[in-house]
C-alpha cells in the first residue's frame, strides 16, 4: 500500500534506494569483475519494434558499446503490452549485467504499477544511466484543414468525433489525452503496435493526427507531406525554429517528453551497474553517437545511477498520477 505521506508507490521508492546504493557502495561484485566486464556478448532488450525512434537510438548506443567492450551488443526487440513484455523479460534475466533494458518513463511506470501488486517480489530495476529525451511533435495529415493548433482545435470542435489520432505507446497516448483535455477536442484514438506502422497511415490520411518524436515525421513535413503544428518542448527547437511549442500555442499542459534510460535487472551488483554507466557516459561523447542523436533530435542527458534514480523518481510521480487518472482510457 502507498504511504499516504509519500505519493510514490513502495516499488518506486525501492528503485530510488537501489540506485543510491549503487552510487555509494561497491558491494556485490568485486572491482576486478567490474573492470573486466564484459567477457561475453551483452543483450539489450528494447520494448519497441525495429525502426522506431527508441530502437534506432538503442542500436546507435549499442554500436558504440561494442567498440569499447570488444563484445557484441545484441538488440532484442520485444514490443507489446506498453512495454510490459520487455520489462518482464529483463526482470527475469540474470543479474550479472549481461542483459540490459532500454527503457522509457512509461515502460518503467507500467512495470512498477504491475510490480506493486506483489510487494514481496524483488522486481525493481537497477538504474544504470539516463541517455536523453525526445521532444514530441503534433503532426497532422495534409487533408486536415489546419495550419496551426488553433485551426486544428476549431476544426475538431466543429466536427466532433471525425478526427482520429494514432497512438503507438503510452507517451503518445499521454500526449493525445492531454491535448484532448486541454483543447476540448474529442478524437478517436487508434492504437498501433509501433511508430513505424503509424507513419504510412498518417501519410495516406488513414489517420489524421499523431504525436510522435519530432524527428520521426520531420522529413515528411519538410517535403510538404505532413504538417508539424507544434512541439512539446519547453522552448523552440533549433531544428524547427518556426514551429511553436504547445505552451506558445496555448496548451502548456501538453508537455510530454520521451526520456530514454538504460537499466539493469533486479539485484545487479552495484559495481557492475557503475561500470556500465561509465561506459554509457563515454559512448554518449562519441562523435558518431552524437551525430546520430542530433539527427534524431534526441537531447543527450547522461546520468550516474544515483542521478538517474532521482530522474526516474520524478518521472514516476508524473506517470503514477496519469495512470491513475486515465486507467480506463489506455490501450
Amino acid at each position: 500500500m502507498t504511504n499516504p505521506t509519500n505519493p510514490l508507490p513502495r516499488c518506486a521508492r525501492a528503485l530510488f534506494a537501489a540506485a543510491l546504493l549503487a552510487a555509494t557502495a561497491m558491494t556485490g561484485a568485486s572491482p576486478a569483475v567490474a573492470q573486466t566486464f564484459p567477457q561475453a556478448p551483452v543483450k539489450m532488450i528494447v520494448p519497441f519494434p525495429a525502426g522506431g525512434p527508441s530502437d534506432v537510438a538503442a542500436r546507435t548506443l549499442a554500436r558504440s558499446l561494442e567498440k569499447t567492450w570488444g563484445q557484441p551488443v545484441v538488440i532484442d526487440n520485444r514490443p507489446g503490452a506498453n512495454g510490459a513484455i520487455a520489462a518482464k523479460a529483463a526482470q527475469n534475466a540474470a543479474a550479472d549485467g549481461y542483459t540490459l533494458l532500454w527503457a522509457t518513463s512509461s515502460t518503467l511506470a507500467i512495470s512498477h504499477q504491475q510490480s506493486a501488486q506483489d510487494a514481496t517480489a524483488d522486481t525493481e530495476f537497477v538504474p544504470v544511466s539516463s541517455v536523453g529525451r525526445f521532444g514530441f511533435g503534433l503532426y497532422v495529415a495534409p487533408a486536415v484543414p489546419a495550419a496551426s493548433v488553433a485551426e486544428l482545435i476549431a476544426y475538431g470542435r466543429a466536427h466532433p468525433g471525425q478526427l482520429n489520432v494514432a497512438t503507438s505507446n503510452l507517451a503518445e497516448s499521454m500526449a493525445a489525452i492531454q491535448f484532448m483535455k486541454s483543447s476540448g477536442v474529442n478524437m478517436v484514438r487508434v492504437p498501433y503496435k509501433g511508430a513505424p506502422q503509424v507513419m504510412p497511415d498518417l501519410l495516406e490520411g488513414r489517420v489524421q493526427v499523431n504525436f510522435v518524436p519530432i524527428s520521426a515525421g520531420l522529413e515528411h513535413a519538410r517535403a510538404g507531406k505532413l504538417r508539424l503544428l507544434a512541439t512539446s518542448l519547453p522552448a523552440r527547437s533549433p531544428a524547427t525554429p518556426d514551429v511553436p511549442t504547445m505552451a506558445e500555442a496555448g496548451l502548456p499542459d501538453v508537455s510530454v517528453s520521451g526520456w530514454q534510460f538504460v537499466v539493469a535487472p533486479p539485484r545487479t551488483p552495484p559495481a557492475v551497474a557503475e561500470a556500465i554507466s561509465r561506459t554509457v557516459g563515454q559512448a554518449l561523447q562519441d562523435a558518431d553517437v552524437r551525430a546520430q542523436y542530433d539527427r534524431q533530435l534526441l537531447q543527450i542527458e547522461p546520468g550516474t545511477p544515483a542521478a538517474t534514480a532521482q530522474l526516474v523518481k520524478n518521472e514516476l510521480r508524473t506517470w503514477d498520477a496519469f495512470l491513475r487518472e486515465n486507467a480506463g482510457q489506455l490501450e
